[in-house]
């Protein structure tokens, strides 16, 4: 076939992708674009599967009126550029941390109290209950962005290093890699520790090049760059239990009729509930990947880690005395209380 030819054909073949697109665009009444930091990962995974099972629900459920649109890999800018357009209703949705959101409301920090939850199942009562309600409905006021779920973020956090991690002792001088989370920030001076907020997209890097000694995520977050290539050492000291959220535009939720919002609801809480399901039962998987790659793991003792307690929560809890609204304070401080003890705490 002659060049000119296969040419044609090309370009008939790319104007009919592009007519076919536009034609799924016209059809859907509403277009949620959604953004997310993660270059995807096809396998099984605690927020990727999740988020491909939401679109699809959205859609069939909603018979197209609804077109989802996932931009991986930061497609759309940096996540704080992209929070923030969200907040102002550019973007409809971005998935992130708890920390994502404290910038905006400063009671989000809340959730960044060492050692407030005891177990997962604790996390998800209080999370799940009035509490974690108190919180989305607050961070709208301030900010016109909703939290519809709290999601697990990978579980808890620990420190990594690119020395040996075996004691509160060996964290001392580092610098540690945090979120723009005041309350993670103060956790790492507490320690002794100098917390270096970075993007998490330019994560990777600060480690290589040693703008950072260290950083402290879930195992499950860790794999995701592959920080195992530029950190081998991890203590599980499970500071705190990391939470994340499907962020949403009030301002655009606003804008659905009431069957189209409920599916948009149901939806992020099955994303939640799988989300859970998958990053429970893919902790043990991920630790021993990473010791497969040459990271070493260490537990502390019972008695460390209540050190790791006695030095961080008091430090924690008087900043956000000062900084969070004592009625949500009080709320997860009782919720949790309440929930520790009767899931076993």
């Amino acid at each position: 076939m002659k060049y000119q030819n296969i040419k044609a054909l090309k370009g008939i073949a790319i104007g009919t992708i592009a007519l076919l697109a536009a034609s799924t665009a016209f059809a859907a009444d509403y277009t949620m674009k959604f953004s997310i930091s993660d270059t995807e990962i096809m396998e099984e995974h605690f927020t990727h599967t999740p988020l491909r099972a939401f679109k699809k629900e959205i859609e069939e459920k909603s018979d197209g009126r609804i077109a989802v649109d996932i931009f991986w890999s930061g497609q759309l800018g940096k996540t704080d550029s992209v929070v923030n357009m969200v907040a102002t209703g550019l973007v409809e949705a971005i998935m992130g941390a708890d920390g994502f959101a404290s910038p905006y409301d400063q009671n989000v920090q809340v959730l960044g109290i060492p050692y407030l939850f005891d177990n997962r199942a604790a996390a998800y009562e209080v999370l799940d209950g009035p509490c974690g309600q108190m919180l989305s409905d607050g961070l709208v006021e301030k900010s016109n962005m909703r939290a519809m779920v709290w999601h697990e973020n990978g579980g808890y956090r620990n420190y990594s290093a690119n020395k040996p991690l075996t004691s509160v002792e060996d964290i001392q001088g580092l610098k540690i890699r945090t979120m723009n989370n005041p309350v993670h920030m103060e956790i790492v001076k507490s320690l002794g520790a100098s917390p270096t907020p970075i993007p998490w997209q330019d994560l990777y890097t600060a480690l290589q090049t040693g703008v950072v000694d260290g950083q402290e995520n879930s195992l499950a977050i860790f794999r995701i760059p592959k920080l195992e290539e530029v950190q081998k050492n991890i203590i599980m000291d499970g500071h705190v239990y990391s939470p994340g959220s499907l962020y949403f535009s009030q301002k655009w939720l606003d804008t659905l009729p009431e069957d189209l919002l409920a599916i948009v609801k149901t939806a992020s809480e099955n994303f939640r509930d799988l989300n859970r399901e998958i990053s429970t039962k893919a902790e043990v998987e991920d630790r021993a990947y990473l010791e497969s790659k040459g990271v070493s793991i260490y537990d502390p003792t019972p008695e460390q880690k209540q050190q790791f307690r006695d030095l961080t929560q008091g430090p924690a809890l008087e900043y956000i005395k000062d900084n969070v609204d004592p009625e949500v304070l009080s709320c997860f401080l009782t919720a949790a209380k309440e929930a520790n003890a009767k899931h076993g705490g």
